[in-house]
């Protein structure tokens, strides 16, 4: 059974509060909503096991494209934390100290992360939301896989079932090189959080969880400095919600025509 507590803020309430806050408090949701269904959308499409190994292969594709997406988004979360939280005075001093000891430790170690030049970074500037690839690193990567890869497209009738597997297959070499080195100043070298596609597993996993740590703890506090009058409400139980490890997103699909 799952328990949610609908709170109602009122426009009359947000209109009452201070410019920043409200923007802050609105972007925070914002942010954190986009994380929430992005990471459920990727072990949905992970949880198939399909019989067909081409078919396996496009999942994993499919898999892939909402990862790159979610890093992307956590990028411009920490730049949203960052500029509207981190770097206003009002919001630091009013808010910072009261960051309880979850929400700091996740601070910390966002601040780490994002202090040098974070994998997610790279990716999210190469591929998450770009086609431009300024530094040739298709090319780059195509250069590197080899021969006797699955170099496929697969392609339909129907428009929504085709799937240019090569694309992701040069597009993923990329992003993975991308995690396995960090570029300081002067060198390039081995980056010890992201070497491999499972350690970047791992850590969209930790910055993802982080990022919804320290978001829901900043929300928690600036709704409860300015709803001061706002009571615990009671819970209303949702008892047929399914469970993620059921539930799979297919590529392929019966019906592929995109309707409004």
């Amino acid at each position: 059974m799952t328990e949610i507590y609908q709170v109602n803020l009122t426009r009359e309430h947000l209109a009452a509060m201070p410019v920043a806050e409200r923007r802050l408090l609105l972007l925070l949701g914002h942010a954190t909503n986009e994380v929430n269904v992005f990471q459920k959308l990727i072990l949905m499409a992970g949880q198939a096991t399909p019989e067909l190994k081409f078919v396996d292969h496009v999942q994993a594709g499919q898999v892939f494209i909402l990862m790159r997406t979610l890093i992307g988004k956590l990028h411009e979360a920490w730049e949203l934390f960052r500029v509207r939280f981190q770097s206003d005075p009002s919001i630091a001093n009013r808010y910072g100290s009261k960051l309880n000891a979850e929400a700091t430790a996740a601070l910390v170690d966002l601040n780490k992360h994002f202090g040098k030049r974070s994998p997610l970074t790279l990716i999210r500037n190469g591929f998450s939301f770009h086609y431009k690839d300024e530094q040739d690193l298709v090319e780059e990567s195509f250069q590197r896989i080899p021969a006797d890869e699955e170099w496929n497209i697969y392609l339909s009738n129907k428009q929504g079932n085709c799937f240019y597997y090569a694309s992701e297959l040069v597009i993923a070499g990329a992003v993975i090189k991308l995690c396995n080195y960090i570029r300081d100043e002067t060198q390039l070298y081995p980056a010890e959080e992201a070497r491999n596609f499972g350690n970047l597993c791992d850590l969209l996993i930790k910055v993802s969880g982080d990022i919804q740590t320290l978001f829901g703890h900043c929300i928690a506090e600036i709704v409860s400095e300015n709803f001061p009058h706002l009571q615990a409400p009671e819970p209303i139980n949702i008892t047929n919600a399914p469970a993620l490890a059921d539930m799979h997103i297919p590529f392929f699909t019966e019906d592929t025509e995109f309707k409004s």
